[in-house]
């Protein structure tokens, strides 16, 4: 697996922009995505296709503006990508991160979390941990062990949205560790045995996400978010040990 992989992808238009009858202009062909510039194509001054159009090559980019489209590029599809190969470093002892960046309203969630019935890479993930684990032919040779949590970084401070309101802390302390890196202090850790328990603190930590309506999308998530899964096994059989963070971020 490469160390970093970029894909770009373009989601579903919502309905404000179904409603304004909106057009896309952008093309997508194998890894390549086309931008093209509407405005400029109308002037007189555009004599050069170079001038209206710029093209950018991506390891992956998705089309999902249309389901009926041919080129429609699916959840699963990205999660086949990105995701399995996420999933597998996890099994093998190594961090992996999912990092999703763009402006308010672009798409982040529908990619990361997905929407009822079109689970995204943060839910998918979860299930392919835990069927994994179940599948597991030799319990006696290993152990696991997953546990999440979950923050919110607005106005440049640190939340903990798994905590209990009455001990919420809003501040909370970036540190640095020797071995391990960058981590938050006083960060809760919840153990999880099963999906189920992931998607009941999933849906808990969104609704104290921090929201606004904005021009482009009346539900904005105005925070960045990082969902971290700890993932730890065991094997029984000598003194090897593998486990891996995978660090899911949504912003």
């Amino acid at each position: 697996m490469a160390s970093v992989r970029v894909a770009v992808r373009v989601r579903p238009m919502n309905r404000r922009e179904k409603d304004l009858t909106a057009k896309s202009i952008i093309h997508m062909e194998g890894n390549k995505t086309t931008v093209t510039n509407l405005k400029l194509a109308e002037s007189i001054a555009a004599d050069s296709v170079r001038d209206r159009t710029k093209t950018f090559t991506y390891d992956f980019s998705y089309d999902s503006t249309d389901s009926k489209s041919s080129a429609f590029v699916s959840q699963e599809k990205v999660f086949k990508d990105l995701g399995s190969d996420v999933l597998k470093a996890a099994f093998e002892g190594y961090n992996a991160c999912v990092f999703a960046y763009g402006q308010t309203g672009s798409g982040k969630s529908y990619t990361m979390m997905g929407n009822p019935g079109d689970a995204g890479l943060i839910p998918r993930f979860c299930e392919g941990l835990f069927s994994r684990i179940a599948g597991a032919t030799r319990w006696d040779e290993a152990s696991f062990r997953t546990e999440v949590s979950y923050l919110e970084i607005y106005n440049e401070r640190v939340r903990d949205l798994l905590r209990r309101k009455s001990t919420q802390t809003y501040n909370l302390r970036v540190r640095e560790h020797p071995k391990d890196g960058p981590y938050v202090e006083d960060l809760s850790k919840h153990l999880v045995q099963n999906y189920s328990d992931v998607e009941e603190l999933m849906e808990a930590g969104n609704i104290n996400r921090t929201t606004a309506s904005t021009g482009m999308n009346d539900t904005s998530s105005r925070s960045h978010a990082i969902f971290t899964i700890n993932f730890t096994q065991v094997r029984h059989e000598g003194t090897t040990q593998g486990g891996g963070t995978v660090p899911q971020s949504s912003s």
